[in-house]
This record gives C-alpha cells, structure tokens and sequence, in this order.
C-alpha cells in the first residue's frame, strides 16, 4: 500500500509543475475520393467516399537512448530505446505520445526489474503545440491502471534531432463513409455501404444489373459511373458526394 501512495504523491509532485494553459487539441483533416477521374478497384477494395482523421506521425531514432527518468520519490530509473521508429500512439489536450514497440525498448526500476508490460508507452511525447519535449515513460498498465506517467526535459541536441514523418495509416478515425466492391457475378454488381461514426458502424449490401456498358450507380446519395466490371476489378469514376 506504501508503493501504491508514494506513487501517486510523486506522480502528483511530477505533474505539479505543469503550465496552466491547455493548447488545443490536433486538428483532424477531411478527405474525399476525387472526382471524374477513372479509378480502378480489386474486388473486396474499397472505394473511399469521404472521412475525418487524424493522420499517423513516426520518430526514427537513429541512436539508442539511455536515460535515467525521476520515479517514484523522484527516485531515478533507467529506460533505453534501441535505433527503431517511434509510432504517435494518441493525443490528448497537452501532449502527443510516440512510443517505441516493446521489442525496442525498455523500464526498471531497482529491485523490480521490469516496470513495464504490454500497452505500455516508452518513448517521447511532445506538447500539442510543439514547444516541450520530454522523455516519457507510461507504465500505467504494470502499475494496474494508476495513471502512472513519468518523463524527464530533452536536451536541446536530442531536441534538434527529431524529425516527425507523417504516415498513411491514421492514428485515428473520427468518421468514414464507404464502398467495398464485393465482386460482379451473375450480371449484377454487389457493393457493401460502410458508415463508421466513433464506435457505431452501420452496414448494407447493393446490388445493381451491369450490362457492360457505362451505368451510373447511386448509393446512399453518391453516384458514380461504372465502365467495366469482372469478377477480379471495378473501373470507375465518382460524379458526386452527397
């Protein structure tokens, strides 16, 4: 019980110091498939309508990293992370995380031996608005769910080292609107309409006769005109977004 109260004492003395203003939060950006261009697409492919993201962002370290991080009671432990890409793994209010996969990195604690577990975060977070850059151990997983998050400034060398990539697969997505093309069989076209609003997905299946000539097919207010159909691919272009 002891271990569990100096935690949260020394958890609370860590974060004690942090600055008043709340920076707003990563904006989320739009996309949309684009119009009256031809586009081709496999069956089980998805043909994008439009959604609300936040983009995917990595940090390569180039280097491995040793740090010794204040602890519990300010007392230090040591992290490394060996040369790897570090994912943005979530955002909130004040702080972006990028965390190293655990083959990668590492935590312990003197007499504990490892202090993290799977869901873990040790890494680098940085301020929302681009200012504070620290390194940061999560480990409030090991210590059964206490908001248990330690970190420690960068040096202005570790600082000017970091270059943040943007990547394809988002970190999140708020909402999406799509088309799976299921295949063409039977002289027919079968789609699934996809909506994902947060946690609720709602789903129906289309079917349309396609005689191979040019037909425009409408789903849920979108229309689009389909060229050519087989049983492996779609060729299409989008006329409008509803």
């Amino acid at each position: 019980m002891k271990t569990v109260v100096f935690s949260v004492i020394a958890l609370i003395a860590l974060t004690g110091c942090a600055q008043k203003q709340i920076p707003a939060p990563i904006a989320y950006k739009k996309f949309n498939a684009p119009l009256n261009k031809h586009l081709e697409a496999q069956t089980g492919d998805a043909l994008f309508v439009e959604g609300i993201f936040r983009e995917g962002e990595v940090i390569k370290i180039e280097k491995r990293v040793d740090e010794l991080i204040p602890g519990s009671m300010f007392v230090p432990f040591p992290m490394y992370i060996e040369p790897s890409t570090l994912s943005l793994t979530r955002v909130d209010n004040r702080w972006k995380y990028y965390c190293a996969d655990e083959s990668y990195s590492g935590a312990s604690f003197p007499g504990l031996g490892s202090v993290v577990r799977k869901g873990d975060c040790v890494g680098i977070r940085i301020s929302t608005d681009g200012v504070q850059h620290e390194w940061v151990v999560d480990n409030s997983i090991y210590n059964r769910g206490l908001n248990t998050i330690w970190s420690k400034n960068m040096d202005n060398e570790s600082v000017k080292s970091i270059k943040i990539e943007t990547v394809k697969t988002p970190i999140e997505i708020k909402e999406l609107k799509r088309i799976i093309f299921d295949g063409y069989y039977g002289g027919q076209l079968h789609f699934t309409w996809e909506q994902y609003n947060g946690t609720n997905k709602e789903s129906k299946e289309f079917i349309f006769d396609f005689k191979n000539e040019p037909t425009i097919v409408g789903i849920k207010g979108n229309l689009f005109t389909v060229y050519k159909a087989d049983n492996i691919k779609l060729v299409y272009e989008w006329n409008r977004f509803n």
